[in-house]
């Protein structure tokens, strides 16, 4: 009996492990420090995990995966808009330069780039990178709400790399897919 039982425990093994030999698991990894405080997070989740527990909460402004903006009358065409967006060229298209901040942002090969270099105050440097591919997933709905979830699905096909970076004087923070 203790033979067949554990014949049959390593033959369910075998299946699980050749059914999901194929399958990647895809991380969203989220670091944070802050020197002045000697303070360091780090969190790393299967995106997988991310996507059902959004998919389960319910609290104010938050249900299901979708954020209320709670913003009246919202009378735009967003899906136009991205769509717009995703058709562009590539080229510069804003260029901002003061004594506050520079702003740069350009689309190359099917990627959205935002840089902010703030002169002033915490001399944040922010650097947000958005896959074109990102823009399908991002939906506005009749209701003002994004689907957050849909968006976050999307991160399933993108390639690995950092998508957030901000340094500042006073914290550090990258987001990033793998």
């Amino acid at each position: 009996m203790l033979r067949k039982t554990l014949t049959l425990a390593a033959l369910a093994l075998l299946v699980v492990t050749a059914a999901t030999a194929g399958e990647t698991t895809r991380w969203i990894n989220v670091n944070v420090t802050e020197p002045s405080s000697n303070t360091n997070v780090e969190v790393h989740l299967p995106l997988n995990l991310v996507l059902t527990v959004l998919r389960n909460v319910d609290v104010e402004n938050f249900h299901g995966g979708r954020v209320d903006l709670e913003v009246e009358d919202l009378d735009m065409n967003w899906k136009e808009i991205m769509q717009a967006v995703k058709d562009a060229p590539d080229g510069q298209f804003v260029t901002i330069t003061s004594d506050d901040a520079d702003v740069n942002v350009k689309k190359e090969a099917g990627t959205l780039y935002v840089n902010v270099n703030e002169k002033d105050g915490d001399n944040a440097v922010v650097e947000v990178t958005v896959p074109t591919t990102m823009i399908d997933a991002f939906t506005l709905g009749e209701d003002n709400s994004i689907d957050v979830v849909s968006l976050l699905e999307s991160f399933d096909s993108l390639p690995n790399g950092t998508l957030v970076k901000v340094t500042s004087d006073d914290a550090n923070v990258r987001v990033w897919i793998e």
